[in-house]
């Protein structure tokens, strides 16, 4: 794994492989159980959905971690678009944005959204 930005005590970690992907995933899941359940059972369709759009060799995935820790905040760039999945506590939901963190809402996802959106969305990155 490498480090690509530092912002005090925040960094943005590339995981390059399936592998350091799916601990993430695992790490969030596991996370999401116990406080958003709301979103937990939705999380592995919108990763496969992504990752069925990405080719590791050019595009990229990069999550937040601060003080050792990784955070929920997840950055897709699919050629040469950035986008942003993040947790929104007000909604409950996953939010799909363009680019950052205050980028254009795209999408939202909970345990609720269908399969079908999930993969529309996903089409669109």
């Amino acid at each position: 794994m490498s480090f690509i930005t530092y912002r005090g005590g925040v960094m943005a970690r590339h995981l390059r492989t399936n592998i350091e992907i799916d601990n993430f995933i695992t790490k969030v899941i596991a996370e999401a159980n116990h406080h958003a359940p709301n979103v937990a059972a939705i999380i592995m369709p919108l990763s496969s959905a992504v990752r069925a759009r990405l080719n590791l060799a050019v595009d990229k995935v990069e999550v937040y971690e601060r003080n050792g820790n990784l955070a929920r905040t997840c950055w897709v760039t699919i050629g040469g678009s950035r986008y942003t999945f993040t947790y929104n506590y007000s909604s409950g939901q996953i939010d799909l944005k363009a680019g950052s963190l205050q980028g254009m809402l795209r999408s939202s996802f909970d345990n609720h959204t269908p399969h079908a959106a999930i993969l529309l969305q996903a089409a669109r990155l």
